[in-house]
Parts: C-alpha cells; sequence; structure tokens
C-alpha cells in the first residue's frame, strides 16, 4: 500500500456559504453544439468567475440532436409543456434555496429560441411537408421559458430574466 502525502495547509475561513449572484443560462449559451444543425450558434459567454448554473436543453432532450427547426406554436402543447415543468423542478428547488438564503437570481436565455427566448421567439412553420420552412421572430416568450417563470414565481422567487446579448460577461 502506498504512503498517502498529506499536506498541512491552513485553512482559509469562509466569506459566505451563500454566493451573491447565482447566474442561470440557457443551455447553448456554453454548449453550442447543442443548436439544431445549420442554425448559427450563440457566441458563448465567458462566465469566468460567475456562479452558474446552466439549464438543460429541452429541444435536445425531447427530440434529439437530429431534430429540425421548430417553432414556439409547435412545441405549445401539453406533453411538451409537461416535460419542461419536469427537466426544470429540481433547478426550481435549488434556486428557490439559494433566493432564501440571499441568492440574487438571474436568468439569461437564448434569443429568438422558441423553448429558451425571453424577450423574442419563433413561430409560424407550416404544417404538413413543406419545401421551405417559414417562421417569424415576435416579442414574446418560448416555452421552457414560460414554465420556468411561472414556477418560480408560484414558489415567490424573485429573479431577473432576460435575453442573453452578445459581448456580455
Amino acid at each position: 500500500m502506498k504512503n498517502l502525502e498529506t499536506h498541512n495547509e491552513t485553512p482559509t475561513p469562509e466569506t459566505s456559504s451563500t454566493p451573491e449572484e447565482i447566474l442561470v443560462l440557457g443551455h447553448c449559451l456554453l454548449n453550442p453544439p447543442a443548436r439544431i444543425k445549420g442554425v448559427k450558434p450563440v457566441q458563448p459567454l465567458d462566465v469566468t468567475g460567475m456562479n452558474i448554473i446552466q439549464l438543460p436543453c429541452p429541444e435536445s432532450m425531447f427530440f434529439g440532436m437530429r431534430r429540425r427547426e421548430i417553432t414556439k406554436d409547435q412545441l405549445d402543447h401539453p406533453a411538451y409543456r409537461r416535460f419542461c415543468r419536469e427537466i426544470f423542478r429540481h433547478y426550481a428547488d435549488l434556486l428557490e434555496d439559494f433566493a432564501t438564503n440571499g441568492a440574487k437570481i438571474k436568468i439569461l436565455g437564448v434569443p429568438k429560441s422558441p423553448s429558451c427566448g425571453v424577450e423574442v421567439t419563433s413561430v409560424g412553420g407550416e404544417p404538413g411537408r413543406v419545401e421551405d420552412f417559414h417562421h417569424t421572430h415576435v416579442e414574446g416568450s418560448g416555452v421552457f421559458i414560460e414554465e420556468i417563470k411561472k414556477e418560480l414565481k408560484r414558489r415567490k422567487v424573485e429573479f431577473e430574466i432576460e435575453d442573453a446579448r452578445r459581448g456580455r460577461k
């Protein structure tokens, strides 16, 4: 058996067990390959030194990585909303606990996303077989973000929420 080397380091005193701010990010803001093939990737954010929680990508989990382009109105059905609520439940528990202990919660969504858009989402996409996929961008939140807002408000968790912007740290 090998001898384990021990280090006699002086422990540093803890300053606080609760971070001042928790940044909650849409999945592809840290992992651009999660976006659908052919879509311009979002510029990843520099989160060095920040306290972050990366949300799961509901679209890639629900439809897989070989999914096609989709819009909010195509996602807006009970099964997808239920799925979004289920995958967010444990994150909501964690955020509620952080907020109760004094942390500021800030959520950054993915601009134009049908799931994770906060200020702008996409709608349209003709049903059935089409040669070209047509959609438009409108004011409003995506399905996953709507479910996140509902759940945090239900729990009375205070939070800020906006779409991520280029150049933001």
